[in-house]
């Protein structure tokens, strides 16, 4: 949770303090600037979720963590849910689609029901493409090593031995 207002911390505390997701309790890792969060992030891999609002240190600190989590860090995995108590500084549809925002919450339409949805929503979009990723990454495995022992000449030599042991 990132937001420099500290009622929206505990608002959203009492908001998620009872959502369980595969019967687990959430952790709430809360900072109150871009800075801190990007340094959160830095120190804690697998981060699922972000609830990241818009002005903070400056009035596109949020934006700029978002460009930063996704261009620098490269972190396409973690579900950013952007909340703002000013919509009109970020503008929902240029935002989520110049961003790669995953949600985005209007402050004042923040309701306890809204916010358990989307970050319920959130992890399970982030646990299915990690998952995703790891049957890849697993498959990216086994193509390599099939490559490499189908053109080895180790696997050419034992498949040539095996032939002639067979022929005589």
């Amino acid at each position: 949770m990132v937001d420099d207002d500290e009622d929206v911390h505990a608002i959203t505390k009492i908001a998620l303090r009872s959502l369980r997701y595969k019967g687990r309790s959430l952790q709430i890792l809360e900072a109150r600037s871009s800075a801190e969060a990007l340094q959160i992030l830095r120190v804690t891999p697998g981060v699922a979720v972000i609830l990241l609002d818009v002005v903070m240190e400056s009035s596109e600190a949020g934006l700029r963590a978002c460009q930063i989590i996704r261009q620098q860090h490269e972190n396409h995995f973690v579900r950013i849910i952007l909340r703002t108590g000013q919509p009109g500084m970020a503008p929902e549809e240029s935002v989520v689609r110049d961003y790669e925002i995953d949600g985005y919450l209007p402050k004042v339409e923040a309701t306890s029901a809204r916010l358990v949805t989307m970050v319920r929503t959130a992890l399970k979009a982030y646990e299915e493409i990690t998952d995703i990723e790891a049957k890849r990454r697993s498959l990216e495995s086994v193509h390599e090593t099939v490559r490499d022992l189908s053109g080895t000449s180790a696997w050419s030599a034992f498949r040539s031995d095996a032939m002639g042991q067979v022929e005589e």
